[in-house]
């Protein structure tokens, strides 16, 4: 009988403190829960503050390039506006040299025309130099003074090529016609630079001789044309 009472006690005492187990299992869910939840929670907000770092980055980036495109915009239209002006200034030159040849009774002896370069002025030798010399006569003077008035209001390169026909020549100044067409294109920028006061980083100079000749030379008419400056204006 005495074993019997002491067994119920026990089986009641286990009844009694069965729920702790169960709660203790319940805290542990819960505190898995919340410790799972708090890690995800942290990870969500690394990868925010990676997403708003990123955003921030590109939009920073975008603003710079912006910017960027703004500031070529702007240098772009002046650009264009300065390019109008030149164009116009030599418009303006043009007509003025065409006016100044006309005057002189030069303008069968000169020849202006657009190219791929820019505007060339093409003249024939006589106009600068007497025959197989290369010192400026008094028209290449004159003519020379007005065109350098005229390209010292521009900004543009200028290049100054100097061409004869194919009769050899053998001097002692010039041994050949390499010689003869340099030193003619040289004195033609010596007096732009000299005189006018053009800076020579703006020019450069070439000499080709009986080479590159625009007409025949069979001709005493066709020699003449290829003896030649040519002065080009640069775009």
């Amino acid at each position: 009988m005495q074993n019997y009472h002491n067994q119920n006690e026990q089986h009641e005492m286990d009844l009694s403190t069965s729920w702790l187990i169960t709660y203790s299992d319940m805290i542990t869910i819960m505190l898995c829960f919340f410790i799972i939840f708090f890690t995800m929670a942290a990870k969500e907000t690394t990868m925010l503050s990676e997403i708003k770092n990123n955003l921030s980055t590109k939009i920073t980036a975008l603003a710079d390039e912006n910017k960027k495109l703004k500031v070529e915009k702007e240098n772009l239209a002046t650009q264009l506006f300065n390019l109008t002006n030149i164009e116009k200034d030599m418009d303006t030159s043009k007509e003025e040299f065409i006016a100044f040849l006309r005057e002189n009774n030069l303008l069968d002896q000169v020849k202006i025309l657009q190219n791929e370069k820019g505007l060339l002025i093409r003249f024939n030798d006589n106009v600068f130099f007497p025959s197989a010399k290369a010192d400026l006569s008094k028209d290449g003077y004159a003519v020379l003074s007005l065109m350098g008035d005229k390209l010292k209001k521009i900004d543009n390169d200028i290049i100054v090529e100097g061409f004869t026909d194919n009769l050899p020549i053998h001097t002692k100044e010039f041994p050949s016609n390499w010689e003869l067409s340099v030193a003619r294109a040289i004195s033609v920028v010596k007096y732009l630079t000299e005189e006018k006061e053009i800076n020579p980083n703006r020019i450069s100079v070439s000499g080709y001789g009986e080479r590159n000749p625009i007409d025949t030379n069979d001709t005493k008419k066709g020699r003449a044309n290829n003896r030649r400056i040519e002065i080009t204006i640069v775009n």
